[in-house]
């Protein structure tokens, strides 16, 4: 049986149109998906804030703030830190989530992080309990404290490294028992 001229004409365009959509053709890197990746992170350790990357990304890649325990100290009521990184490779993507950590016992919590204003490599956060007396101990193996949202803007690695940083207890000073990890590399490609 003869098929009607008309048929083989919408399926030769059908074919054509799925071809263009695929990428289909010579040349270039049509289809290629960019990815972020993550290298370099550290298992949460006993009295060590960290940084660490569930899973790869295609343009954002989320950084998650870990507390290791159990900690020596029975009043972390905050954190703040600096984060740099090189703004041509990635930015920070607004807003940081706030983990399970510093409210676990329904406390309120303030979170801030932003970029400081003419240094765009430079992130600046800062998380502390509220309207309550006391901070908190880790007691588990791995506490997440916020999660940080980046993508990626252009092909390269940076680093994300820790500076200016200082675990607080309640009556806002320094935990010195409490130290700050290594510096994780994200990849754009």
């Amino acid at each position: 049986m003869k098929e009607p001229a008309n048929v083989r004409t919408v399926l030769s365009g059908a074919l054509a149109v799925i071809a263009l959509a695929c990428g289909g053709g010579a040349g270039g890197d049509h289809g290629v998906v960019p990815s972020l990746l993550c290298s370099g992170t550290t298992a949460p350790a006993p009295d060590k804030v960290t940084l660490g990357c569930p899973a790869p990304g295609v343009n954002s890649i989320a950084v998650v703030v870990h507390l290791g325990g159990p900690t020596t100290s029975s009043d972390i009521y905050g954190l703040q830190f600096d984060l740099v990184f090189d703004p041509t490779v990635v930015q920070f993507e607004p807003p940081a989530v706030e983990g399970s950590f510093l409210n676990r016992d329904g406390a309120a919590t303030v979170l801030q992080a932003g970029e400081m204003q003419g240094d765009p490599g430079r992130l600046i956060v800062a998380i502390s309990r509220q309207a309550v007396p006391n901070g908190l101990q880790a007691s588990g193996a791995d506490q997440i404290v916020m999660t940080l949202p980046f993508r990626g803007i252009a092909a390269g690695s940076t680093t994300l490294g820790f500076q200016n940083a200082a675990a607080v207890d309640s009556n806002l000073q320094p935990i010195t028992g409490i130290s700050f990890g290594t510096s994780l590399t994200l990849t754009f490609n």
